[in-house]
């Protein structure tokens, strides 16, 4: 009797089913594997920042005790602490030496005005639209309308002292929209004395149509006896305006007090006069090359004279840069609006 062997189809495809679920299983495992040494790989490069930048601060400012929300571990010195220096305050910031003539002259002019007995004269310096805020140092422990800066306490807009419902409407009240309503704000803080040569000028932004920079400095209120120098840190933004001048649009200032060596420094030589002045002296501009080159060009005369003054009053220089932009479509319109 002969035996016949079957191999059934179902048995196969059983087996082959079977092996591909274990290839699956074995697949998705290492994934997951590969997944959490991802992460630990991650977390160990964030510790490893961490310590990194730690260290680092640590080195900086021995006494930290809390960086980025978490707590520092205690730090491991010796009783005989060494001296760490912060490094050294770096000068003024202005990029050009035209641009550091208009900022500088700009600022001579405003605090001549700021520090006066009347700060009307401020409104030919702000734009129309011109926003202004003014806020303090937050000082812990202490009320800050009996603090020295008490002056200037109802009108700071300290978004960190904001903290009840009632007082958010405070972040608009506070924030001076329009010239007259920035001037009035102005010309109601306590008279002052600013001290040109503590100024630090930095220019942060720079373009055809808009200059930003940054003035630190000191000053004295007028009126007070004790403790009357302050420093401050004031952010103009401000538009090319009429006679080659700059019409502000946005100001905010931040005042504090002084650090010792700020007060030991402050009003240490006499503010600049006219006559010994640093700022350049830009000379008068030629308004008949301007008209000239306005009739030449089709811009109009505050235009024109913006690109001879770019150009160093170069008239050749001036005109092959003018069609160039011209021809690239970089000129905005309103430079030919008569």
């Amino acid at each position: 009797m002969t035996e016949i062997s079957v191999c059934l189809p179902s048995t196969r495809i059983w087996y082959d089913r079977g092996l591909v679920m274990v290839l699956n299983v074995w697949v998705g495992g290492l994934c997951v594997l590969l997944t959490f040494f991802s992460l630990f790989l991650l977390a160990v490069n964030v510790w490893i920042l961490r310590v990194l930048n730690d260290s680092t601060m640590r080195e900086r400012f021995p006494k930290l005790l809390r960086l980025d929300g978490h707590e520092l571990p205690p730090p491991i010195a010796f009783d005989v602490e060494t001296p760490t220096t912060l490094p050294p305050c770096k000068g003024s910031y202005l990029s050009t030496d035209n641009i550091k003539a208009i900022v500088l002259r700009f600022l001579q002019q405003y605090y001549a005005i700021y520090d006066g007995e009347d700060r009307q004269g401020l409104l030919n310096i702000y734009h129309d639209e011109a926003c202004c805020s003014l806020s303090i140092a937050n000082v812990s422990g202490q009320n800050p309308a009996r603090s020295s800066l008490g002056d200037y306490f109802a009108n700071s807009r300290n978004l960190k002292r904001l903290r009840e419902p009632r007082d958010l409407s405070l972040r608009f009240k506070l924030l001076k929209h329009k010239r007259l309503n920035v001037v009035s704000f102005l010309n109601e803080l306590p008279r002052t004395q600013h001290d040109l040569n503590s100024f630090v000028v930095d220019v942060t932004t720079e373009t055809n149509t808009l200059l930003c920079f940054v003035v630190n400095g000191v000053f004295k209120v007028e009126g007070q006896s004790s403790d009357p120098v302050r420093a401050f840190t004031r952010v103009f933004i401000a538009v090319p305006g009429n006679e080659a001048g700059l019409l502000l649009v946005n100001d905010q200032q931040f005042i504090r007090n002084a650090s010792t060596d700020e007060i030991r420094k402050a009003f240490a030589t006499p503010a600049p006069t006219p006559s010994s002045s640093p700022v350049p002296v830009v000379p008068p501009v030629p308004q008949d090359m301007v008209q000239a080159f306005s009739q030449h060009s089709g811009m109009n005369l505050e235009w024109s004279q913006k690109c001879l003054q770019d150009n160093g009053w170069d008239w050749e220089q001036s005109v092959q840069i003018f069609m160039r932009l011209k021809t690239e479509r970089k000129i905005p319109d309103i430079a030919f609006i008569q």
